[in-house]
């Protein structure tokens, strides 16, 4: 490694001119050739420009010369592809363009309130499923709680006795490990 810090190399002034001027003369050139020259100038019309018909430069012949037998050159025509002019522009009728932009901004807000009345009519469809639900989770709890009354031991008792029923005096246990039964009198508790 050297002890000299980093240098960027120096570009030469002359040199960077030099490659200035070659593009320069390299655009220049292919913009020659893409338009012509200078006598075959666009002609302007309005905002239109229009490109001249190609003129077709004559055939030369070589002139042959007794001593040595050439090959023949035949020089082409240099040729350009002509330019169409634009089409004319369409004229549409102003109220007509005027009438079918009112009519689609029209249209648009007949389908956003007929959107909005739909999604209004879903709302209220909703907030009635919703009280009909709440109604019936009210009639659910109270008839978990009518069932919680019918299933209490009082309940049990006073249907027993509507129903004909009477109270024993003893009660008779059974406990099945040993098959012993163990009778004891019957108590309100």
């Amino acid at each position: 490694m050297s002890d000299q810090p980093y240098r960027r190399p120096q570009a030469d002034p002359e040199e960077i001119i030099k490659a200035a001027r070659r593009r320069a003369r390299a655009a220049s050139s292919r913009r020659r050739s893409l338009v012509g020259e200078a006598s075959e100038a666009p002609v302007f019309d309005g905002n239109l420009a229009m490109q001249p018909a190609p003129v077709e430069a004559p055939v030369e012949t070589p002139v042959e010369s007794p001593a040595s037998p050439q090959r023949e050159t035949v020089v082409l025509p240099r040729t350009r592809p002509t330019a169409k002019p634009a089409p004319e522009p369409v004229d549409v009728p102003r109220p007509a363009f005027v009438g079918g932009i009112a009519a689609l901004v029209v249209a648009g807000i007949v389908g956003l309130l007929l959107l909005n009345t739909v999604i209004n009519e879903d709302a209220y469809h909703l907030q009635e499923l919703r009280g009909n639900a709440s109604e019936l989770d009210q009639t659910e709890q109270a008839l978990a709680d009518e069932l919680t009354n019918l299933n209490s031991p009082n309940s049990l008792a006073a249907e027993a006795e509507r129903f004909g029923m009477e109270r024993p005096d003893t009660v008779t246990y059974l406990y099945l490990p040993g098959g012993e039964t163990v009778e004891m009198p019957w108590s309100n508790d």
